[in-house]
């Protein structure tokens, strides 16, 4: 086959016919596209010297396992279920719940000094020490965002029995039910129109991957109409301040009701579902409001300190890379941390609870001394 292109053009030379272009150039393709073609068999072939010369040069056709994270592993395997992230164990409700479970690290027990399991262990008794706002305070907070997008999925009703998956703008009502304000002309919304039956995947702010959290719903969305439409739509509107449109005639207001299910992912491992009545009896954490200034704050004039506290209250060791506050909520934060190519997720505690701002900035103090002071306790010893 590699042959014919050039007999082809031997013929034509002794027939001394001219050539035509176009022709001139399906040969050229042909014959081009046919080398190549017999490279890569070749390149694949086991047996090529290239690859026996140099592995380094092999191609990766093997499929790559999940990496390991050692801020995961910082905590022992134990028979309890456990997050490998913060090993955290989960409560015999959380089993039932579906909560837990979920990621095994693939940790070589034995490849371990036992002083360095005793290190793990002493991080996984704090990591499970730490006090958390539940579950369903966490879903609460991560819908109650301003200026919130999330992924709606409706059934279509041009594309019968297929799910449309379309970002949309969102709120919650009093109850943390979410709210939207769409144009009849959406897709979405002519789906709504002829089925209400749809979820809503939402994702914490910031989200980067899978170590981050995110909340799906599932539920009834119906067009509200009367005088709750006015304040659903002020309640919109004040969510999402640039959403002028939203006063238009052409957009009406809808509530997700009728829950179901509610889905929550809070990370490596930590996922299950929230009961409908304990979302709904949840409130959003009181420091959300203002989390993110403080959070900025934190992270652009203070990771020093950061740093300082997961090394001396939570007791890991080495250079940290790189460090970020993540979540604030009244009881404490989580800080992500990087060294080198392992990455994870550590809580940690006030030593009190915090309702208001003013109190943010006292309990961070509090925990400045305290580190202070554990400094200070390993220059004497």
């Amino acid at each position: 086959n590699t042959q014919l292109p050039l007999c082809e053009l031997q013929r034509w030379k002794e027939e001394e016919m001219p050539i035509p272009s176009n022709k001139i150039l399906l040969l050229l393709i042909l014959s081009f596209t046919t080398f190549i073609v017999s490279s890569y068999a070749f390149s694949l072939s086991p047996s090529s010297s290239l690859f026996s010369s140099s592995p380094a040069l092999r191609p990766r056709i093997a499929h790559r396992s999940p990496p390991r994270f050692s801020l995961r592993s910082l905590a022992a395997k134990d028979s309890a279920a456990s997050d490998p992230v913060t090993g955290t164990k989960f409560t015999d409700e959380e089993e039932k719940q579906g909560r837990g479970g979920g990621h095994d690290v693939n940790i070589n027990e034995e490849d371990i000094s036992e002083e360095t399991k005793a290190k793990r262990e002493k991080i996984r008794v704090h990591q499970e020490a730490c006090p958390r706002p539940s579950w369903g305070e966490v879903a609460q907070t991560i819908l109650a965002q301003k200026e919130g997008f999330a992924v709606l999925a409706t059934n279509s009703k041009a594309k019968a029995g297929f799910p449309l998956a379309s970002v949309v703008g969102f709120a919650t009502d009093k109850q943390g039910q979410p709210i939207f304000c769409f144009s009849t002309m959406s897709a979405h919304t002519v789906n709504l129109m002829a089925d209400g039956r749809s979820s809503l995947c939402v994702t914490e702010k910031g989200f980067v991957g899978a170590a981050d959290a995110r909340v799906t719903i599932i539920g009834t969305c119906n067009k509200v109409t009367g005088e709750e439409e006015a304040e659903l739509r002020t309640a919109y509107i004040a969510a999402h301040s640039g959403a002028y449109w939203a006063q238009f005639g052409d957009f009406s207001m809808y509530r997700m009701e009728d829950i179901e299910q509610v889905s929550f992912v809070g990370g490596f491992a930590r996922a299950g579902s929230i009961s409908v009545d304990e979302y709904l009896a949840a409130s959003p954490d009181p420091l959300h409001l203002f989390a993110s200034p403080v959070m900025k704050h934190m992270n652009d004039d203070h990771t020093d300190a950061l740093k300082d506290y997961v090394r001396y209250l939570v007791g890991v060791e080495g250079d940290i890379e790189r460090i970020e506050m993540r979540r604030l909520d009244r009881l404490g934060f989580d800080v992500r941390v990087t060294k080198g190519n392992d990455s994870g997720l550590l809580r940690i505690p006030f030593e009190s609870e915090v309702k208001e701002r003013k109190d943010v900035k006292t309990a961070i103090v509090a925990l400045s001394q305290k580190v202070g002071a554990l400094k200070e306790q390993a220059k004497e010893e």
